[in-house]
């Protein structure tokens, strides 16, 4: 019988582990081993007196008023031998014998695929049970005990009684640093576009971040964030400070760098290079098997990885999504602070993705803001038709690329700039598209210098009008709102002894239609106008006034 168990064990420990009872029939009836004391003594013994190497001894448990021996035997690290007997080797519910190098094969071959998945000489006491009580809030299990959260998110096995850690958790979660000579973030700046060296050194290194890898990526967001300049960026329709480069951007570009490196590669690690002109984040290894360089620059989702456990566990903590949408939002929010597209260098054991600070709005971009004004317009409705100014048009798939809004919603605001005659609906169903209104186009190309879309009209001498009522109609915009608008004709109307509706027309780049009967006839009616010709509607000379020039000059400047 010590025979008999110790080939049991040995067959356990060979393969994924196991349980050996003694005392249980095969029809699971309870009996107990009924053997003497001294001789049990010697068969719990067995595991350790005849295998090489020793594996731990059996116990004795009580149960049903019997006493049954138990073997919980974990998986060893190395092959198990039989003293003189061989390497017996468990196989679904048989014990054959392999060769040593057979069994030494299979348990390497985790080790070879993949280095997270390797086991880790840390123990769930020496992790951060702050970490992974943050992981297990983050993934909506807090119920869990932590032995249970790293079993189900396979960052730990179940070996009998114990809890084997793999590389993964150790790297996620250790209390000290990983026991990894570069699996922290090196950063450096370059004073200049290049790197130079000897007496013309320009690179200043600053201190390694070395933690566990949350820690890293959360000490890394601080000093880079400390480190980007804020020039004048445009958001929306104005110009304010922003990051030199998009935080979603250059956070993902990172935490790629982190979750999907080689870890393998023990040489090199991962480097952030903040240059004058770029930013550059470098990661070891290459593209995870079976992902092509033309998938990513095509934008395609992306889901694998070459390190799931710890990508999945970086998602629990916050620091990703896990839905193949980093890349292209990388690049969809580079667009859309008018930066170049992220570039992508693969080889050599390494990937560099690249990020430049320099705007890509043209001198013919500036001045299409320029000639919108103070339109009434929201972030992403700008966004459309500078788009549809850029490119010559716009549809919905285009516009949500940039935004990132749902197809309901992105076709609901080009629908709303075709009602307010912003933009022309071309071509119909899935292949149907806006382009800009002649008017729209006009004052693109003109500033506003045309009237009723019309090329050619030449808006009149704006000399005539005080400074400050010049002032409010440059504040105009493309679409102001009704009552400013208002206030501005009867600012012009307070500041001249008599106007017609076609200089007014000219002063506002407006339809002279429109303009009399949306505003000016609205306007006699409210007594803030009077006509020189009440009686005779359609006079040639129809002319108008501000009732209180003093009050309606107040009105337009305010």
């Amino acid at each position: 019988m010590r025979e008999q168990v110790a080939e049991y064990v040995a067959a356990f420990a060979n393969a994924d582990a196991g349980v050996l009872l003694l005392g249980v029939e095969d029809d699971r009836e309870v009996t107990g081993h009924g053997l003497p004391s001294s001789a049990v003594e010697s068969l719990l013994d067995a595991p350790r007196a005849r295998l090489d190497p020793p594996q731990p001894p059996g116990f004795t448990v009580s149960h049903k008023g019997v006493e049954l021996i138990v073997f919980d035997v974990p998986a060893a690290d190395a092959p198990v031998q039989m003293t003189g007997n061989g390497f017996p080797l468990r196989v679904g519910d048989q014990t054959v014998r392999a060769r040593e190098t057979q069994i030494a094969a299979t348990k390497q071959q985790g080790m070879y695929e993949s280095w997270e998945s390797r086991r880790s000489s840390c123990s769930v006491a020496d992790l951060d049970p702050k970490l992974l009580a943050r992981a297990r809030a983050g993934a909506g299990l807090s119920a869990l005990s932590d032995e249970e959260y790293l079993l189900k998110r396979k960052l730990a096995d179940q070996r009998g009684r114990r809890i084997v850690l793999r590389k993964a958790a150790e790297s996620l979660f250790a209390r000290q640093d990983p026991d990894h000579p570069n699996a922290g973030v090196r950063l450096f700046r370059v004073i200049g576009t290049e790197r130079r060296f000897g007496a013309e050194h320009n690179v200043e290194e600053r201190p390694r971040i070395e933690a566990s890898l949350p820690h890293v990526l959360d000490e890394a967001h601080k000093v880079v964030s400390g480190l980007l300049r804020r020039p004048s960026r445009l958001v929306g329709m104005r110009f304010q400070e922003m990051p030199e480069y998009p935080d979603f951007a250059w956070r993902e570009a990172l935490h790629n760098a982190v979750a999907h490196r080689d870890y393998a590669i023990q040489g090199s690690g991962t480097e952030i290079w903040l240059f004058e002109d770029r930013m550059e984040v470098v990661s070891a290894g290459t593209l995870p098997d079976g992902v092509t360089l033309e998938e990513v620059l095509r934008l395609e989702r992306v889901h694998r990885s070459r390190n799931p456990r710890i990508v999945r566990a970086l998602v629990d903590l916050g620091f990703a999504k896990d839905q193949g949408e980093g890349i292209p939002r990388m690049f969809a929010e580079m667009e859309d602070a008018f930066l170049p597209q992220p570039e992508l260098d693969v080889g050599g054991e390494r990937i560099i993705v690249t990020l430049r600070n320099t705007s890509t709005l043209t001198a013919s971009d500036r001045q299409f803001v320029a000639g919108l004004g103070n339109a009434d317009l929201s972030r992403h409705e700008f966004r459309a038709l500078l788009m549809a100014y850029r490119r010559g048009r716009v549809d919905n798939a285009a516009l949500r690329s940039v935004t990132g809004l749902d197809t309901l919603r992105a076709s609901h605001l080009l629908r709303g700039l075709r009602d307010r005659e912003l933009l022309t609906l071309q071509g119909r169903g899935a292949d149907s598209f806006y382009t800009l209104t002649p008017v729209v186009r006009d004052l693109a190309l003109d500033r506003g210098e045309l009237s009723g879309g019309s090329r050619g009209a030449v808006r009149s001498d704006r000399g005539e009008l005080p400074e400050e009522v010049q002032r409010a109609l440059d504040g105009l915009g493309l679409r102001p709102r009704k009552e400013r608008l208002r206030a501005v004709i009867e600012a012009i109307c307070a500041a001249r002894e008599w106007t017609t509706p076609g200089e007014v027309a000219r002063f506002l780049s407006f339809s002279q239609r429109k303009l009399s009967g949306r505003h000016l006839t609205p306007m006699v009616e409210a007594g803030r106008l009077m006509r020189r010709y009440p009686d005779n509607l359609t006079h040639p000379e129809q002319a108008y006034r501000a009732n209180s020039s003093e009050a309606s000059a107040e009105k337009g400047t305010s």
